[in-house]
């Protein structure tokens, strides 16, 4: 039998002793320290019978290393699995539940997505493809006329004239009679010009345009409050957005008309938000561009809704 000392902790122990250094067996058990020297104590003991003073020396130097407190024990990082690495091994231990928890964040996804307001683009006016086609059409002219150029409607009464019928052709012209003679014509599509006046072009363009039959002059103005949603300038409609009326006067010899254009901001599109539909301009930082939404053309030679005989 021999005294050998622990590598780690710098204890002697009997080499035949089968837990090894007293120390390193209470560390494997998990005592602390009080218990360590506890059990060097009774290495001491055993020493002091087995090999005298030298062992009891060993001992006491043991004794003091311990009371300063053991050195740390080297250990090796535990390794811990990453979220995702965590999140794929619950997967595959319960499949089910991780799918229904997938399903039910895509639903949250989408109806935060959904929930919002919504930019659709839908510019109106449209823009116009390909020429326009001049309408040969002019107040006083016979109604055969008008059917033969665009064809043939029924009448219908005029919402807010009973003397006057009306000729529809869609929501893009109108035609309004009396008498058997066409009284007004108005236009809402970019297709088709009267006179070098179209649907959708620019106030400066329909402002030089009118000039050439007479000088133009504004006749009437409104302008709503518009609200901001989804950072854009919107209106309830396209009707509710901002007006300016141009008007030119055609006095003979080159007739006896009144010519009128609607100006609005060309809208881009429409703002979506739950059931609502608003007409969206634009940022409220650009300005908006004003364009031509409707141009109509009246006879003053006869009496009617516009005004008594002018000439």
């Amino acid at each position: 039998m021999a005294l050998v000392r622990c590598p780690k902790h710098d204890i002697p122990y009997n080499d035949e002793n089968p837990r090894g250094c007293p120390a390193c067996a209470q560390e494997r058990q998990g005592r602390d320290s009080s218990s360590i020297m506890r059990e060097l104590a009774r290495a001491s003991s055993s020493g002091r019978r087995s090999s005298g003073l030298q062992t009891s020396k060993i001992l006491e130097e043991a004794a003091e290393q311990l009371a300063a407190g053991f050195p740390p024990v080297a250990t090796e990082p535990v390794e811990r699995p990453s979220a995702v690495e965590r999140v794929r091994s619950f997967a595959r231990r319960k499949p089910w539940v991780a799918g229904g928890i997938a399903a039910a964040v895509l639903a949250l996804v989408l109806l935060v997505s959904w929930s919002g307001p919504k930019f659709v683009e839908q510019r109106d006016p449209p823009a116009a493809v390909g020429e326009a086609r001049p309408l040969p059409l002019d107040p006083g002219a016979a109604v055969p006329l008008v059917f033969a150029i665009l064809g043939v409607q029924p009448p219908r009464q005029h919402p807010e004239a009973p003397s006057l019928e009306r000729y529809a052709y869609g929501t893009d012209i109108t035609v309004d009679a009396l008498n058997g003679a066409v009284y007004a014509i108005t236009l809402r599509v970019p297709t088709v010009t009267w006179r070098g006046l179209r649907v959708g072009m620019t106030r400066r363009n329909a402002e030089g345009a009118l000039a050439l039959l007479g000088p133009p002059q504004e006749v009437g103005a409104t302008t709503p409050r518009a609200d901001t949603i989804g950072g854009y300038l919107v209106y309830p409609s396209l009707d509710a957005r901002p007006l300016r009326t141009l008007r030119s006067q055609v006095r003979p010899p080159n007739g006896c008309l009144d010519v009128l254009v609607d100006l609005r901001p060309r809208a881009a599109g429409l703002m979506v938000d739950g059931d609502r539909r608003y007409a969206a301009i634009g940022p409220p930082q650009v300005n908006p561009e004003w364009v031509a939404t409707s141009i109509t053309v009246v006879s003053r030679a006869v009496g009617g809704p516009a005004g008594s005989v002018a000439c």
